[in-house]
Formats: C-alpha cells, sequence, structure tokens
C-alpha cells in the first residue's frame, strides 16, 4: 500500500521506506506520526532511521507514538493522536505495519465526534485500509467511548 489519503490532511501509510520518505516530501506532508513500536519484526527500520530519512527528505516534524497492537487501542492513545493531529503542522502521515492502527486511531475519534461508522470503515477502505473488523467495536466507541 503507497502513501494514501484518508482525510484532507492526514495520509496513512503503512512501515516507510527512504523511498516512502522522498515520496512523502513530494507529496507535500508536513508531519510524520509513527504508531509502530521499535522491534515489532525483524528488519523493520528503527523511529531514528525513519526519521532521517523524514529529515533528509525535508520533513523535519516528526513524533513517535508506538502502539503495540490494533485491539489494545486505549481512549488516552485516541485522544493523545488527536493532540499530535491538531498540534503539527499539516498535511501529516501516520504509519505502523500496515496502516490499520493509524487508520483506527483516527476513526476512534471520528465516530465519537459525529461520523459514522460506516463512512470511517468507507474513508479508511478508500486509503487502502479495511477497517470492517472493527466495526462493532467503532460502533461501541461512537455510543459509549472507549
Amino acid at each position: 500500500m503507497p502513501i494514501r489519503r484518508l482525510t484532507d490532511t492526514l495520509y496513512i501509510a503503512p512501515q516507510l521506506t527512504e523511498a516512502d520518505a522522498q515520496e512523502a516530501a513530494r507529496l507535500g506532508i508536513q508531519s510524520v506520526i509513527c504508531n509502530r513500536p521499535d522491534g515489532e519484526e525483524d528488519g523493520q527500520p528503527s523511529y531514528a532511521q525513519v526519521q532521517r530519512w523524514l529529515i533528509d527528505a525535508g520533513i523535519g516534524e516528526t513524533v513517535h507514538q508506538p502502539i503495540n497492537a490494533a485491539p489494545a487501542i486505549s481512549a488516552a492513545d485516541v485522544n493523545n493522536f488527536q493532540v499530535l493531529l491538531t498540534s503539527s503542522e499539516a498535511p501529516v502521515l501516520a504509519y505502523c505495519r500496515t496502516g490499520t492502527r493509524s487508520s483506527l486511531l483516527w476513526a476512534y475519534h471520528a465516530v465519537q465526534n459525529g461520523t459514522s461508522v460506516d463512512d470511517a470503515v468507507r474513508a479508511a477502505a478508500a486509503a487502502g485500509v479495511d477497517l470492517s473488523a472493527f466495526a462493532e467495536r467503532l460502533s461501541r466507541a461512537a455510543q459509549n467511548g472507549l
């Protein structure tokens, strides 16, 4: 999955490579949020390595908000992600191993603030991320919070 637009101000991607850092700069990305913990998978570049690639590409605003697994996303994680989104220069690129965790962080906040679950799942699908397995949890979050 390449870097894909989720909203007007948020892009989503799987694990970034050096070429992806260059592509992000070409797309005008101003800030990057890494939702992937270091050491999650053998051979994965560290956050520090990706940060160097981004800086070399001209993107200086990066932050590491590691999320261990999609089912473990908490209300605090969602709130922290939203703070990062609103305090970062847009457009923002968020990434993890596949893009699912980053998309879910956005979706939980969206459904708690009036976006329908169907619309959130559709938006993620248009960005190449399948959140249909999380629709029930998103519905509960929309009604009761996380």
